[in-house]
């Protein structure tokens, strides 16, 4: 199997370097490695340059955001499975695709998510996301699976729209709703840590407004003609307690 990998990039200069190790170095070597970047006017390109060896496909002009940029790189992939790795954030360990792959040869399967951690700039862990096996009622329970962790079969985009552009930073989240609880995709677990975020960065941007994000997340639920529970809102919020004290643990 060829799995493609996309990467998101916008004035990345600092932390590339250590996606796309955490990519080449991969022990799993049939991957499409995708860097879509947004015009930066940094460093980042001329670092991306010095891995044109190990990069496959580069795109480097304006877009309209995260969902723009990942949709794009959607639009040129063309493995068998599709995932994200956003600069700055890191796959787990060398093993992680390999993992991954395996998962979905033994399995019929048409997406596949696992765990996350949640780093500081010392790589010290300070919040543990584990996901429960699949069972699409939790979303509304306010599950949902880190979004980076989520990898698809390339053709379960077919006659599907892709990421939405008009819901800020929400997109992802509407993604899954429609994805993993309108659809009847054949959806399994991967008991494993799939990706290190960085806290801080764009992958955890959103958690820091994440008041501010709710009703857009309602808005999300009801765009697919479903209105969420009253208790939806506080589960989501509740849930994040747990990733905290799994930390301290860890």
């Amino acid at each position: 199997m060829k799995i493609s990998i996309i990467t998101i990039a916008f004035n990345n200069e600092s932390d590339i370097r250590q996606t796309i190790n955490s990519v080449i170095n991969q022990c799993y070597k049939n991957i499409e490695y995708i860097v879509v970047d947004g015009a930066s006017t940094d460093n980042t390109l001329n670092i991306v340059e010095e891995y044109k060896e190990n990069i496959n496909k580069v795109i480097s002009e304006p877009d309209k955001g995260i969902y723009d940029a990942i949709n794009k790189g959607i639009a040129i992939s063309t493995g068998d499975i599709v995932g994200l790795i956003h600069a700055g954030d890191r796959l787990f360990d060398n093993f992680v695709i390999e993992k991954i792959v395996h998962h979905f040869e033994n399995n019929d399967i048409e997406a596949s998510y696992g765990h996350s951690m949640f780093v500081n700039s010392s790589d010290q862990v300070v919040r543990v996301n584990k996901s429960p096996d699949f069972n699409k009622n939790n979303l509304k329970l306010g599950w949902m699976p880190s979004h980076q962790s989520i990898y698809l079969r390339r053709e379960v985009f077919n006659n599907r729209d892709l990421y939405r552009l008009d819901l800020g930073g929400s997109g992802d989240y509407e993604f899954v709703i429609r994805y993993f609880y309108c659809s009847d995709m054949k959806i399994k677990l991967l008991d494993e840590f799939i990706i290190k975020f960085s806290m801080g960065g764009t992958s955890t941007s959103n958690y820091k407004t994440i008041f501010k994000t709710q009703n857009v997340h309602r808005y999300c639920w009801k765009l697919n003609g479903i209105n969420p529970p009253f208790y939806l809102i506080p589960l989501k919020l509740l849930r994040k307690v747990p990733q905290f004290v799994k930390a301290l643990f860890k």
